[in-house]
């Protein structure tokens, strides 16, 4: 249901020069996005909504009108333009068409509004699971007008007070701020709004029940979609169905179906997993939404990939927040594609301006720098070796401050057991390099290394070993002359030998760092104060260790706001790169950097 607007450019540098990302049109780079949510008033409530939203007015409504603006503009309309590039136009010939005269859920119905002009529009919206039960689901560029009203399960020709479910009126409208109708701020086309008591009292929740708002799990779901076109394009002006597996609208984090039937007014239609007719309840897992207000065609339609962004703005909307606030969205990574060829990741400063960078040695040997904008995103790409076999053999790598210059230095663990350390890393190359380690030596046997400040001085030059035997090893004050004292933290041991991952971090704001650790079953535990000590304190991070398996990549770096190396970024298998920002002894915020590859 496509609008015009700017496309996000991403390219990449070449050897010495960096290439700059530009933000999605509306967004800045360098502030925070702020939205205070649009507010009904206290005279607005279920016997206004009544008096204006007339049978008559309702099914004149028409969906909003196309802009070609960015957040914080019109709401974006659902009809097709030209500007929609060729690739999103195209449906498949054999797609199917939507159930026509369906009888609808009492979960989902119509949300009516005007704009400025006072023209009524129309979109679809849900009722969704909250403590208050008051909240429903719809479009982001459906939440920029006034004197909202929704009927779920609406029926045309009636009045308010002869709809099954009643109408309800709209107090809070919560959308972020960041939102675009093109580029990655398009792939925040959601939006909450409370709803207020209906004459007796009741949430809107008690009436109708409500779905479940539910993580993405792929981008290939089976879903079923229910919405409401507009009187003009359904004469019917009833529900419609389709049931349908998604794909991924290439390019975005966004979902992609093909079914006929989803003409205007379907916008903010929810698109549910596991889908129950008879309680007329599911998993919602996207809106239709997206890049051009949700789709190019009625038969091509386009959904937000539901990720921590869209349980922040739940949570936005379920503590009435006054103002929804947010950093600037990140410059573009890449695509998973790409990403899946990520072999080692490391952060330092590498550029002197007291930020965490990006390093990132690739599976062909190619190694990269990403300055970091010290706000949780990154700067165009350097490029520091071009792709070659002898950096195919790096197996692990660390930063540290190990020889007191002005600059990060970073350690390669070859797979010969050869350690070479490379000084003063920036982003005209990699700098002198210096062997520590021969190859064939002990060190052949180090599963993986990370640096840190494990012994008490200022410096980040101590580094901590996990050996193939499970024996963990603190080396301090590693400089240019190589290991000289060497602490054993973990004797040798079955446990220590399924660390799979390793990185450090000042996650806790104590003198010493700590580690985190990846062990094989996907399980989390992350070691407090490390120090000559021993290990320190235990703690398991709970979330899914299902999903941590896949991590294949991870590193630890100050890349926010608050200056502390309590960062958490992981590569996962399928090219997805997740920043945990202000970890602590639980995992921190969730920012998605790179999309997943198309499956």
């Amino acid at each position: 249901m496509g609008i015009g607007g700017g496309l996000l450019a991403v390219s990449a540098a070449g050897a010495s020069a960096a290439t700059l990302d530009t933000p999605p049109p509306g967004a800045s780079k360098d502030s925070e996005s702020t939205a205070v949510p649009k507010e009904s008033g206290e005279k607005w409530g279920a016997a206004a909504a009544e008096r204006f939203w007339t049978a008559d007015r309702m099914e004149s409504a028409t969906p909003p009108e196309p802009v070609t603006g960015s957040a914080g503009s019109t709401p974006a309309a659902s009809t097709p333009v030209s500007a929609t590039p060729a690739a999103y136009t195209a449906a498949a010939p054999a797609a199917p068409t939507a159930e026509t005269g369906y009888a609808g859920s009492k979960t989902i119905g119509v949300l009516y509004f005007v704009d400025k002009d006072m023209s009524t529009h129309n979109c679809t919206a849900s009722v969704v699971h909250s403590p208050k039960g008051n909240l429903i689901l719809t479009a982001g560029h459906c939440g920029n007008g006034d004197k909202y009203a929704f009927v779920p399960q609406y029926r045309t020709g009636k009045t308010p007070a002869q709809q099954p479910h009643g109408i309800w009126a709209v107090d809070r409208v919560f959308r972020d701020p960041r939102h675009t109708d093109r580029g990655p701020g398009s792939d925040l086309d959601f939006a909450f709004a409370t709803v207020k008591p209906d004459r007796e009292g009741r949430q809107v929740e008690q009436v109708t029940g409500a779905n479940t708002l539910t993580r993405t799990p792929g981008y290939q779901v089976a879903v079923t979609v229910i919405g409401y076109p507009s009187a003009r394009n359904a004469p019917r002006d009833q529900a419609i169905k389709c049931r349908v597996k998604t794909t991924r609208l290439s390019g975005y984090k966004q979902l992609r179906m093909e079914c006929g039937g989803f003409y205007g007014g379907t916008s903010g239609s929810p698109w549910l997993m596991d889908y129950d007719e008879r309680t007329g309840t599911g998993k919602v897992v996207g809106n239709l939404g997206g890049v051009g207000g949700g789709g190019a065609t009625d038969s091509v339609s386009y959904a937000p990939y539901y990720d921590g962004e869209v349980f922040r703005l739940y949570d936005d909307a379920v503590n009435d927040a006054a103002v929804v606030e947010r950093p600037p969205l990140p410059a573009s990574l890449g695509t998973g594609e790409t990403w899946q060829h990520a072999k080692r990741t490391a952060s330092g400063d590498y550029t002197g301006d007291g930020k965490a960078d990006l390093l990132v040695v690739w599976d062909d040997g190619e190694v990269t720098l990403r300055p970091g904008d010290g706000k949780g995103g990154f700067t165009g790409e350097r490029r520091l070796k071009k792709a070659n076999a002898t950096w195919k053999h790096a197996t692990t790598i660390t930063a540290g401050d190990f020889t007191g210059g002005p600059l990060s230095d970073l350690m390669v663990r070859w797979s010969d057991g050869e350690v070479t350390l490379y000084r003063d890393v920036s982003a005209d190359g990699l700098g002198r390099e210096t062997k520590l380690a021969a190859a064939r030596s002990v060190w052949a046997h180090a599963g993986q290394i990370t640096a840190g400040r494990f012994s008490g001085d200022k410096r980040l030059n101590d580094v901590v070993v996990r050996w193939s035997d499970g024996e963990v090893s603190l080396y301090a004050d590693v400089d240019g002359g190589g290991f000289k004292r060497e602490t054993r933290l973990q004797r040798a041991n079955a446990t220590w030998k399924g660390a799979t991952l390793l990185t450090s971090g000042d996650f806790t704001g104590n003198a010493s760092w700590d580690i985190v650790v990846r062990w094989t079953d996907g399980r989390r535990s992350l070691y407090q104060d490390v120090s000559k000590g021993g290990l320190g304190k235990e703690t398991r991070w709970k979330t899914s260790a299902g999903l941590w398996k896949h991590a294949k990549a991870v590193t630890a770096g100050a890349f926010t706001a608050n200056g502390r190396p309590d960062d958490l970024l992981v590569r996962w298998s399928d090219g997805e790169v997740t920043l945990y920002a202000d970890t602590t002894t639980k995992l921190g915020r969730e920012i998605n950097l790179v999309p997943p590859k198309v499956s």
